[in-house]
């Protein structure tokens, strides 16, 4: 018996799998990620706002082989320590950068050193950024 529905489902199977998530409530860094890294590493890069919008997209997340994620996204909501724990609790098997302009001042950053994590301070340059996320990809550290 053929479902009806079959006929408008629409699986895209040539869509390029994400090399890199990155998670960041600015909208002009997302907006920004991509073209940075695309054309330098020739990469798919997917970017997110929110933990929850993260979370609502594992298949993408957790195949990637970099996640950049930012520590601080904004007041009482859920952080990018939250963003890492799980990631951990769901396999993820790729490299983790934390991207944040606090990491000076801001107590979490201490969390995930000595566990092979490296932290980026914002700003940084696209040519360093671009060094580091091609480090990461190629599994360096």
């Amino acid at each position: 018996m053929k479902k009806p529905w079959l006929n408008d489902l629409h699986i895209d199977m040539t869509q390029e799998q994400a090399s890199v998530v990155f998670l960041d409530d600015s909208e002009d860094l997302r907006a920004l990620m991509p073209l940075v890294l695309e054309p330098a590493l020739g990469v798919k890069c997917m970017c997110f706002g929110s933990l929850m919008e993260f979370e609502e997209h594992p298949n993408d997340v957790l195949r990637a082989k970099v996640a950049i994620l930012d520590i601080n996204l904004g007041p009482n909501v859920p952080d990018g320590i939250d963003a890492f724990n799980w990631l951990v609790a769901h396999g993820f098997h790729g490299k983790i950068l934390f991207f944040t302009g606090h990491t000076r001042t801001v107590p979490q950053v201490e969390v995930p050193q000595g566990t092979g994590i490296e932290i980026l301070e914002k700003p940084l340059q696209p040519g360093q950024l671009i060094s580091h996320v091609r480090r990461a990809l190629n599994g360096n550290p």
